[in-house]
């Protein structure tokens, strides 16, 4: 993965890279983005069909960098990747 530097948009502060991690059923993943917005069945509380929804379509890792003087958080969709698998045997 490339480094990617960043300036903070808040205060222009220096930034380092993190991720934010997303909680599946058992597990914890890395974000990822997926684009086109989820089917109606899936907009509920549980958003459990996710993995159907996403098979096929564009899916980016997401990479988060936080500023070390004030917190603010920028998060950038760069690296493709395979859609999250939450469910599969």
């Amino acid at each position: 993965m490339a480094e990617h530097k960043s300036v903070c948009a808040e205060c222009g502060g220096s930034t380092d890279e993190g991720f934010i991690i997303d909680k599946t059923q058992s597990a914890f993943m890395a974000e990822r983005w997926i684009k086109g917005e989820p089917p109606e069945s899936d907009r509920g509380p549980n958003f459990a069909g996710v993995e159907y929804s996403a098979k096929g379509r564009e899916c980016r890792l997401v990479r988060t960098f936080r500023c070390v003087d004030c917190g603010f958080l920028k998060s950038y969709a760069i690296e493709e990747v395979e859609p999250p698998r939450y469910f599969s045997a």
